[in-house]
């Protein structure tokens, strides 16, 4: 694991408790911390997720007890995000959101920002760039067109606390990865993702189409390569970045024809095609009668089909007992 260090932006107080100010009688001085800025501290673990402490707290374990005034040293302490910073250890695939347009990040998908209070809000300009935390990229939770985010660093609004996690408009951002931890999706000739598998795209609204180009390569958040699943030859992929179709909202999951993309390994980068398979059932069995069980491709048949599967296995099946009652049948024991 790596070492992670948080460096102190001003002069703050770690606390015991989050509830109370630091100010606060009840908060004893054994229980407080007084980190100045420029302070550098090693960390064993963070929990960034701010929403279990007020919104505006990290609970942190750092490497070496911290001793406050009083009482005995203590390894864990919540800390003021805003007053801090990381300086190391941020994973090699971290993610990076930035706004494409001014925009304005909110507490509440499904108000327009106009309707909010200011501390529910929070203005995003082009060319900032935010680290995240976490993202659930399921739009279609969240009005369709909205992800909900949450941030290594909370923001802080106009008014009220910093907080971590936000709504944000998937059009008016995009995500920065590190390609080289990130599947991609090379497009090898013009084609059509969907967002129904049993139609043809001719017979799709425009809103449920997207035309790819041969050489777009789009990243990959998930993918569903079982083609069987998806009447043979399409698998259901989760983009990176929501593609817009012609008409309506971006999308991020679409079914895709395997035979149209390459499919290349985050990890390899290899540029190894996966696509199903064709071979030529005749010259299968023949060599599976003959004793040899490599399959050369034929390209006569294909097999992506269930029923094809189904008539392969029937068809070998057959071929084995075939094979056992000749055997039988035979005087010297052999075929």
């Amino acid at each position: 694991m790596p070492t992670i260090t948080l460096r102190v932006k001003t002069n703050t107080t770690f606390k015991q408790d989050w509830r109370l100010q630091s100010n606060d009688l009840q908060l004893q001085q054994q229980n407080k911390y007084s980190a100045k800025a420029g302070q550098q501290l090693r960390v064993t673990s963070i929990d960034r997720n701010a929403e279990k402490y007020g919104g505006d707290h990290w609970l942190v374990t750092f490497e070496q007890p911290l001793q406050p005034n009083q009482g005995t040293a203590k390894s864990t302490w919540y800390v003021y995000a805003p007053h801090v910073e990381e300086l190391s250890g941020v994973p090699s695939s971290s993610v990076t959101l930035t706004p494409r347009t001014t925009t304005t990040f909110k507490q509440d998908w499904q108000q327009q920002s106009s309707n909010l209070a200011p501390q529910d809000k929070y203005t995003a300009r082009v060319g900032q760039q935010f680290r995240v935390s976490s993202i659930d990229n399921n739009a279609l939770r969240y009005g369709g067109d909205h992800w909900k985010v949450t941030f290594v660093q909370p923001l802080q609004p106009n008014q009220g606390t910093a907080k971590s996690t936000w709504y944000v408009y998937v059009p008016d951002v995009r995500l920065l990865t590190n390609t080289s931890t990130s599947a991609i999706l090379r497009v090898r000739t013009n084609t059509t993702f969907k967002q129904d598998w049993r139609e043809q795209s001719s017979n799709l609204a425009q809103q449920d189409k997207y035309a790819a180009t041969a050489g777009q390569q789009l990243r990959i958040s998930s993918i569903d390569r079982n083609a069987f699943r998806y009447g043979g030859d399409h698998w259901k992929v989760t983009f990176v970045q929501p593609l817009q179709p012609n008409q309506g909202q971006a999308k991020s999951t679409w079914y895709v024809y395997a035979p149209d993309v390459i499919y290349e390994s985050p990890f390899s980068q290899s540029n190894t095609e996966i696509a199903p398979n064709r071979i030529n059932i005749i010259q299968y069995l023949r060599q599976q009668i003959q004793g040899n069980t490599f399959i050369q491709p034929a390209g006569e048949v294909s097999l992506l089909s269930p029923s094809s599967v189904f008539l392969l296995c029937f068809l070998c099946t057959s071929v084995v007992r075939f094979k056992k009652f000749c055997k039988s049948q035979s005087p010297t024991g052999r075929v």
